[in-house]
Formats: structure tokens, C-alpha cells, sequence
């Protein structure tokens, strides 16, 4: 809902919008056995200006009383709703919706996403790349997060390029193997295009933060591009 009043020879909208915790209540209230590309949130929901479904995005990333107040399965459908275009129009507050300066913000913000939620809720051993469904809709966005996401670099300013390619190599300085496998499949789709992303996995496959063969076989793979 909003209103529309004219001040000093403009128009100014007022957004009655959806408080923080009406929204992200609504993000994550999936009642068992649905799907979040089928789910149709309420259009209060949709309503939220742009700029302001961006500040509560990135305040989920950093909100701790989720993980208590949502099961796993709500939550990575929740996450597959800000980050798949299949599920809603969130994804492009990234590329489109809003200035640059807050994508830019927004998408090194996304180093939360690993930290609090692929960290936390993708325990899956990872032994059989891309095939794993231990982790339910968290695990597919956690290893599918740069396949889904809305933002490549054909579609990114220099420095939208770097923050993305910040993110990812941040992620290869821990030893969590389902945010490494997701950070190098991103690399990996880069490498094309982002000299960069090359680099980046070739140091880490010298000195890499983990032993699993499977990911170190998938991070030699995805320095040449050549990955699924």
C-alpha cells in the first residue's frame, strides 16, 4: 500500500510497508512439502520499495534469531527465494533494481550468506559434487548459489565484478567443503571472463584450506572452466 502526496511542485510516495519482521516471517513461513518456486507470499510482501526489501535482505543475513525460529528446510527455501529469479524478482535488487553503490554493498554482503547460513545448515559429506541431496533447498542454493544467481559478468559493473570475486575468494580461506565447492562452481563459471577467478583458484589449489579429493579435483577442473 501507499500514498502519493505533492510537495513543493513534486510527488513523494510513502510506502506503508511491511515492518522487518512481518517480511522476513513471510520469507521463511513454507508450510511443509511445498515449493518455493510455486509459493505465492503475500503481495504486501512484493509491495516493499526496493531499497527497502534490500536493507531487510541483508539484515537476514545477519539476523541469528532465524536459526532458532525457522527449520532448516524453511530457511534454504527462504534463501532460494531472495536468490533464484525461478522464485521471485529479489534476485534483481542485485543487477537492476537499485543504484549501484547498493549493489555493490549488497553483494559483498553476501559473504554473511556463507558465514550464517551455507556454514551453518550444510553439513552434507561432499563426496559425489553436485549430485548430493542431504541438505534439502540449502544445499542446492548453497552449491547452485552462481548457476541461479541473477549476476555474471556480462551483467556487472567492474565493481560489482570485484566485490562478487571478493566474496568467492573470501570463501576459499575456510575449510568448510560444501561453501568451498560453492565458491569454486562460481569461480569456475567466471573463469572465462574474469582472468581473476583463475588466478584465485590456482593459488588456492596450491595451498588448498582442504583435503577432500573431491573438491580439490573439482577446484583443478574449474581453473580451466571446465566444470558442471
Amino acid at each position: 500500500m501507499a500514498c502519493i502526496r505533492q510537495m513543493n511542485g513534486t510527488f513523494a510516495r510513502e510506502a506503508f510497508s511491511m515492518k522487518y519482521e512481518q517480511w522476513r516471517n513471510e520469507l521463511f513461513s513454507f508450510p511443509p512439502e511445498s515449493d518455493p518456486v510455486m509459493h505465492e507470499h503475500a503481495q504486501d510482501f512484493y509491495n516493499v520499495p526496493p531499497e527497502l526489501a534490500f536493507d531487510y535482505v541483508d539484515q537476514i543475513l545477519v539476523d541469528s534469531d532465524v536459526h532458532g525460529s525457522f527449520t532448516k528446510d524453511q530457511l534454504g527455501k527462504g534463501i532460494n527465494t531472495i536468490y533464484s529469479n525461478c522464485c521471485s524478482d529479489l534476485p534483481f535488487l542485485y543487477t537492476s533494481d537499485c543504484g549501484e553503490d547498493r549493489r555493490v554493498k549488497g553483494i559483498r554482503n553476501l559473504k554473511h550468506l556463507y558465514q550464517n547460513f551455507f556454514n551453518r545448515h550444510c553439513t552434507g559429506q561432499v563426496t559425489d559434487i553436485g549430485n548430493s541431496r542431504d541438505d534439502g533447498p540449502m544445499g542446492f542454493i548453497c552449491y547452485m548459489f552462481w548457476d541461479v544467481f541473477v549476476l555474471y559478468p556480462g551483467n556487472a559493473t567492474p565493481g560489482m565484478v570485484d566485490a562478487a570475486i571478493d566474496v568467492m575468494h573470501s570463501v576459499l580461506q575456510t575449510n568448510h567443503d560444501n561453501s568451498l565447492v560453492s565458491a569454486i562452481h562460481g569461480l569456475g563459471h567466471w573463469a572465462s571472463s574474469v582472468p581473476d577467478a583463475v588466478s584465485i583458484l590456482e593459488h588456492w589449489c596450491q595451498k588448498p584450506t582442504t583435503q577432500n579429493h573431491a573438491v580439490l579435483e573439482y577446484a583443478r577442473a574449474a581453473s580451466t572452466g571446465m566444470i558442471q
